[in-house]
């Protein structure tokens, strides 16, 4: 079985990121707090025992995002990630997961693939943001997708942006049922599905598929995807890659990558590979072949996955934050998450404004269809700085 995961001309080696790694600073206290960091393999059974409690004690931190065992299979696979712990009485009371972008300022670990991040702490814990990062020797953490409610977010953040689920208990006759009664394109899919089966053959569908050379199949053909957009191939760079596979053969962890296929005849029109804790399925990574785009297999994916997953026990499937047009049709419960910068310092802020609002002007220019092609040919890896 080939067990390259990525495209041609990649490596599938651990990451040699350009990201700064100075030593771990110092043991910091103050009083009967403390501020310590980390390296994600020096974190221990006690650490992850305090962390699950925290992740336990908010719904906000429900995404396994916020799980360590995501954080872990990150480190296992990309340089630079570190944790910074505030403990009181010798007990956990805080958590920042970070990955360095340069001696002082740091970003999310798993950067431009993480759905859901930020400081994870226990109520009342009385934990100062701007402290915590002095503490660990940084002075700013740019996020992109944090929930609202959560530490730092509502002195720190600069905007909003929509996050979509799908509630998968919403009708009790199933949530696929629900879609095709609500959404006017949904309802006209059975007859698009049935075309398919006649042309291609009988549908076929495994929801939680272990084969690994279906799993590169899947980074192919989003790469391809990638590049028929003019967008940098995110899952070319060798640590994603690397990392889907570790989570995927983590079949016994509470955190795990699902790898989602449906097969007409024996073709693969449409997968996912997402990851799964508890009764909640992130869905991360779907693609279909273009080929049968006409006949719209992701969307008949999707209404595979919804009815496998709440035959299984899920509650509700995470398409997380951005504003795709799939998202919008394809779910029932719409939410918020931030973006900002915890920074004590106002130039920091208003740069990292600045940049926000000038990619922002770039998204929605007339020009952006003329120019984007030109730049991609240029500089194919313009963007792979945010992986």
């Amino acid at each position: 079985m080939n067990l390259d995961l990525l495209p041609p001309k990649h490596s599938a080696a651990r990451s040699r990121s350009p990201l700064v790694k100075p030593p771990l600073p110092l043991l910091t206290t103050c009083g009967s707090s403390c501020t310590q960091v980390i390296s994600a393999s020096e974190l221990t059974d006690e650490i992850l025992t305090d962390w699950d409690v925290i992740r336990a004690s908010w719904p906000g931190y429900r995404s396994p995002f916020f799980s360590h065992q995501y954080l872990q299979a990150v480190a296992r696979h990309c340089e630079g990630i570190q944790v910074a712990l505030v403990k009181n009485s010798g007990r956990v009371v805080a958590i920042l997961p970070f990955q360095r972008l340069s001696r002082r300022r740091a970003r999310p670990a798993g950067a431009g693939v993480n759905d859901a991040h930020g400081i994870l702490a226990l109520p009342n814990s009385a934990v100062s943001p701007c402290d915590l990062l002095r503490a660990a020797g940084l002075s700013s953490y740019a996020f992109h997708a944090a929930p609202e409610q959560n530490l730092g977010v509502a002195e720190h953040k600069l905007g909003v942006v929509r996050s979509f689920l799908a509630d998968l208990k919403g009708d009790p006759q199933g949530y696929d049922h629900y879609l095709l009664k609500n959404s006017y394109t949904v309802s006209r899919q059975p007859q698009k599905t049935r075309r398919m089966i006649r042309e291609l053959g009988p549908l076929k569908f495994d929801f939680d598929c272990y084969d690994a050379s279906l799993l590169e199949y899947l980074i192919r053909l989003k790469c391809e995807q990638y590049s028929r957009t003019h967008n940098f191939q995110i899952l070319g760079v060798p640590w994603i890659g690397a990392m889907m596979l570790d989570l995927l053969c983590q079949r016994d962890s509470t955190v795990r990558g699902v790898l989602s296929v449906m097969l007409c005849g024996q073709q693969p029109v449409a997968m996912h590979f997402g990851m799964a804790e508890g009764d909640l399925l992130h869905y991360w990574f779907p693609v279909y072949n273009l080929k049968y785009s006409v006949m719209s297999p992701g969307t008949q994916l999707f209404l595979e996955v919804c009815r496998a997953a709440t035959d299984r026990g899920y509650s509700a499937i995470d398409m997380g934050f951005g504003e795709q047009d799939y998202k919008v049709k394809l779910t029932n419960v719409v939410s918020q998450m931030n973006y900002g910068i915890i920074t004590s310092s106002a130039l920091r802020r208003i740069a990292h404004q600045s940049c926000l609002a000038f990619k922002s002007y770039w998204r929605n220019s007339p020009l952006k269809g003329y120019i984007k092609p030109v730049i991609r040919k240029l500089r194919p890896n313009f963007g792979g700085n945010q992986y």
